[in-house]
């Protein structure tokens, strides 16, 4: 036990400096972990992040036995909506769920977000301590990891930023082989398979590594029974594991293509430059845009790929003196793939297409639709780099400081450190929802009877919104979004005449005659309002300011609502049945 303590003991002063780092590249995230006055975010304005938030109310419901993971009637009420193709996070749901339930939910987001940044630095200094025998050096691998931009930029998506299983995996896959111990490879054939429920699109990644890590030592021990056993083991854990995950996708066939094709030939993210360019840089950028001729009117670049230069440079130098050459030879043939799968099918450079420059992942597109084509903002390839570039960097960093005396290897060291934290910085968007905005949900908790909310206008980014809403209150609504969201969930909103309109972005008044096929004959609208009421609506919630509100706010003008305020109107069904006139008498209203 006592060793125990004295090796946690000797690796205390690197994690100290990653809690360190963390604070300081996120900064001031840290001090809205403990403001509970503001309803802070490090998300900007991403709407991907409310999504999160549902996912993390949903999932810890179905935790705790209170609902389906299969199946909600909570969203596309009152006909539900299948969640098999959802992908929920689950070290997110445990992380942020449940700290929720000691703590202000934004201020639960925040410190999710620190803590998965220290998670994947920690899990990548392990690994890297394991192969280099150095801590400063593993320090080192750990900052090019754990502080990425494709981490830290990625606040709204911790089914993306939470890659912590990869060095992990890693770790215990090489020990396993290296020191034919079974039970290493079982740990890391069971991290690969829970990976699948922390996010697909990294267990995709880990399974690519996985299988290039095997083949490599395929060819070096192939007549070697034992690692056919290994093998053998990994390949049923992971399996096992997999099994109700990939069960889950394929279950509706139909459904699982629609999802596929819906993002088919799309290849957002996949331009040469942002390897070159980080985007978000408060000192960098201006000199990256005058170098590169960026035209940032037209080219659209991500913030979460970008190498750095002191780390090119560190690559360079172990290739160039050749002492560890030989050992990075294989790491550089990793990194490979997912360099060029990250460029997408078609090569861009500084926003222009090479259409006759193919690569490969056009060819995987077309053989492993299933797999490929769901990757389709294509930096999500990032993760898969990142632990080999940063072995290769520390191979780079050895040769630097062999023959150093220590202190100079430590300030040698130190100085990469700082020069990959300051070229990975980006500034935290912060994001600060007002109490205001939060007040309608209080009038509703506060309303009688039971509430199903028909949350307007409609439409995929405002669902966002509504998903965030239903987090906080609980209450079912008439639209939704998850993953991948079938045509055929807006079955019952086409069949009522008012939320059809709505669909559409349209007004719908109810009149006494067609008006040119402007408004809803009364028995049609009366109709409708019936139908809502019967499958368990309430109220309709007007948004004012979201997309396309400016489309349907003739719909309202005739009904007086139960509250308003500089957000919304909220209006009870029996406000719209009442505001039913004649043509002419909403003509006169409208003016």
């Amino acid at each position: 036990m006592s060793g125990i303590i004295e090796k946690l003991r000797g690796q205390l002063q690197p994690l100290v400096l990653l809690v360190i780092l963390t604070v300081l590249m996120t900064f001031p995230t840290v001090v809205y972990v403990f403001n509970t006055e503001v309803f802070w975010l490090p998300t900007g304005e991403h709407s991907d992040t409310w999504m999160k938030f549902w996912d993390a109310w949903y999932g810890w419901r179905v935790l705790a036995g209170e609902a389906d993971i299969r199946h909600t009637p909570l969203l596309f009420s009152p006909q539900g909506l299948s969640l098999r193709f959802h992908s929920f996070s689950l070290t997110h749901i445990l992380a942020f769920g449940g700290l929720q339930r000691i703590m202000p939910p934004s201020n639960a987001y925040s410190l999710v977000y620190l803590l998965t940044i220290l998670a994947v630095s920690s899990s990548a200094y392990l690994y890297l301590r394991y192969l280099f025998k150095d801590r400063r050096v593993a320090l080192l691998g750990a900052v090019i990891v754990g502080m990425s931009p494709f981490v830290i930029g990625h606040p709204q998506h911790p089914d993306l930023s939470f890659i912590a299983t990869i060095p992990l995996s890693l770790y215990f896959l090489h020990r396993g082989l290296l020191e034919r111990r079974n039970r290493f490879i079982a740990a890391s054939a069971a991290l690969t398979g829970i990976t699948a429920y922390i996010g697909m699109y990294i267990f995709v990644c880990l399974c690519l590594i996985v299988c290039m890590v095997l083949l490599y030592f395929a060819v070096l021990r192939g007549r070697d029974v034992k690692f056919w056993i290994a093998l053998a083991i990994l390949a049923l854990i992971v399996g096992g594991a997999l099994a109700p995950r990939l069960y889950a996708v394929v279950y509706n066939r139909q459904y699982f293509d629609e999802a596929i094709e819906k993002w088919q030939g799309s290849n957002r993210g996949g331009d040469l430059v942002e390897y070159l360019v980080n985007t978000r840089h408060p000192v960098l950028e201006p000199v990256f845009r005058q170098l590169f001729q960026l035209d940032r009117s037209s080219l659209v670049l991500l913030n979460t790929s970008y190498l750095s230069y002191t780390i090119l440079i560190l690559i360079a130098i172990g290739f160039a003196r050749g002492r560890y050459r030989r050992q990075m030879i294989p790491w550089l043939v990793l990194l490979f793939p997912f360099l060029m799968l990250r460029l997408g099918s078609v090569l861009t450079i500084n926003g222009r297409q090479y259409a006759e420059i193919l690569l490969p992942k056009r060819i995987l597109d077309e053989l492993a639709p299933g797999v490929f084509q769901a990757f389709h903002t294509v930096d999500h390839f990032q993760m898969g780099l990142l632990v080999p570039l940063a072995v290769l960097a520390c191979y780079g960093a050895m040769t630097v400081i062999d023959g150093l005396p220590a202190r100079r290897r430590r300030a040698v060291l130190a100085l990469c450190i700082a020069l990959v934290a300051f070229e990975y910085y980006q500034p935290v968007e912060e994001r600060i929802v007002p109490d205001e905005q939060l007040a309608f949900l209080d009038i509703l908790e506060a309303e009688p009877g039971p509430v199903g909310t028909i949350n307007a206008p409609m439409g995929r980014g405002n669902s966002k919104h509504y998903l965030f809403y239903q987090a906080l209150s609980g209450h079912p609504q008439v639209e939704g979004l998850v993953s991948r969201t079938p045509p055929s969930a807006y079955n019952y909103i086409r069949s009522n005449r008012i939320l059809n309109q709505w669909l559409l972005n349209r007004d719908v008044i109810c009149v006494d005659d067609d008006m040119n096929g402007f408004g809803l004959a009364v028995e049609d609208y009366l109709a409708a309002i019936d139908q809502l009421e019967a499958d368990g609506f309430s109220h309709v919630v007007f948004h004012r300011d979201l997309g396309h509100g400016f489309s349907i706010r003739k719909s309202f003008y005739a009904a007086e609502p139960t509250y308003s305020d500089d957000y919304v109107s909220i209006y009870r069904l029996d406000d719209l049945r009442a505001s039913c006139q004649v043509g002419s008498s909403w003509r006169a209203q409208a003016g």
